[in-house]
């Protein structure tokens, strides 16, 4: 019930904002943390994540559609906070003007192993979970003067920048008090449906820059990305997988079933472990038999291993690619019995019908800072063996992919209700001369 209670909840509010709008080789490279950074027509370049860090940031509470942050969302920003605190890296912690103070965020800490001395709180107007998406994209030059990039935000296509600019002013404001130039960009594209190698390549997915940005072409769109974050070469993705997708009237992406994605963020897909290896979700051949959702997801994923077996880096030379297992959506999506009242008779279902919701799961959205991996697990008491099974695989692979980090597991599931992870709701700083 809790589930469905927080899945309509948000849909509700997502249809309502949108009525009132009218709208190894790799081991060297992955623990040696180096500092090298590719030139780009700036003179700035975003820095792969594996690089050094001087803090990552997350946000503590949000209410973007009069929601309440609860427990158990908190839950997981605290354990990565002591995860991270492991392995020394200072958090910067985001508060809510007029929300929980210092003090109460400091009495629910307590319960976990974290030192206060390394949380820097920040006070903004209106934050929103998804730092990755809307807070600092921290670039960088060889002489490690800082610059923080600046795109439009538009709340993954499904608002006008208009409605959107009081979020994206938040980054703005953290610029300002961080003594940080921006580099502005009309352009819209958010940090987690973005990934560099470290060595002059990005990618990201097609559909989503073209979803993003209506009336530019793929051109446009391609140079002003490598300028902004200063790379040399993309890596076009063509379509995003429909788990991941967010419907602005919150109708089903597929048959009965509704997503709560981030519209097309490689993030959940994708990743750069070194500069010549990409972790590649792989959807199990039971699942993808099982529902038209994941039968098509596994086509679009099988598409990125296609693209990605033709591409190559700056230099020339082919991607190594690894499979990671993708949860299968039948161990984690919220069965719901539609019923008089709920938002689901609008779009055809009948009382009495099943509606599945799906949350944003994945284990590729997770977090690389010094020394650490921070990625999910799903399984608890109760849950099928087979997704304990797969958290361990997901594990091992993490493991070989990272040797010298420590991967900690924690369960996102209440973030990925809300459409995002691990990596979502985080933002590593790179170390940077002020």
């Amino acid at each position: 019930m809790k589930k469905n209670y927080w899945c309509n909840f948000k849909m509700f509010f997502v249809v309502l904002s949108v009525f009132l709008i009218s709208f190894s080789s790799s081991a060297s490279a992955n623990n040696g943390e180096n500092n090298k950074l590719i030139i780009g027509n700036n003179g700035y370049s975003f820095p792969a994540e594996w690089e050094k860090q001087s803090a990552v940031w997350l946000v503590w509470e949000w209410n973007e559609f009069g929601e309440t942050t609860t427990d158990e969302q908190h839950k997981v920003t605290a354990q990565i906070i002591e995860a991270l605190h492991a392995h020394n890296v200072k958090v910067e912690l985001i508060l809510k003007t007029g929300g929980d103070s210092k003090e109460k965020v400091l009495t629910f800490l307590r319960a976990y192993n974290v030192d206060p001395k390394k949380i820097n709180f920040r006070e903004y107007e209106r934050p929103y979970a998804f730092i990755r998406d809307f807070g600092p994209l921290f670039l960088k030059n060889n002489e490690g003067k800082a610059m923080i990039a600046d795109f439009a935000f538009d709340f993954y296509g499904t608002w006008d920048r208009e409605t959107a600019q009081p979020i994206a002013d938040v980054r703005k404001a953290m610029a300002q008090e961080l003594n940080i130039p921006l580099l502005s960009s009309d352009f819209v594209a958010e940090g987690g449906g973005i990934e560099v190698n470290g060595e002059g390549v990005m990618m990201t997915y097609k559909d989503t820059a073209l979803q993003r940005n209506p009336g530019k072409t793929l051109q446009e769109i391609e140079k002003e990305y490598l300028r902004v974050y200063g790379q040399k070469k993309i890596i076009w993705l063509e379509r995003s997988p429909l788990s991941d997708k967010l419907t602005p009237d919150g109708s089903p992406i597929i048959d009965n079933f509704f997503g709560n994605g981030a519209n097309g963020h490689v993030d959940e897909v994708a990743r750069f472990v070194d500069p010549h290896t990409v972790l590649v979700a792989q959807i199990s051949e039971e699942a993808r038999n099982s529902n038209n959702l994941e039968k098509e997801d596994y086509e679009r994923i099988e598409e990125v291993v296609q693209t990605l077996k033709r591409s190559t880096d700056v230099n020339g030379k082919p991607f190594k690619i690894i499979r990671v297992p993708f949860p299968d959506l039948e161990l984690v999506w919220n069965e719901h019995t539609v019923q008089e009242g709920d938002i689901y008779p609008q779009f055809g279902f009948k009382p009495g019908e099943k509606v599945y919701q799906i949350p944003a799961v994945s284990y590729l959205n997770f977090l690389i800072s010094n020394g650490v991996v921070i990625s999910a697990k799903y399984w608890e008491p109760g849950k099928p063996e087979q997704l304990k099974q797969l958290d361990e695989q997901s594990k091992a692979i993490l493991q070989r992919a990272f040797p010298g980090r420590e991967i900690v597991q924690i369960n996102p599931i209440e973030i990925n209700w809300w459409g995002g992870g691990i990596h979502c709701i985080t933002q590593q700083q790179p170390v940077y001369t002020p």
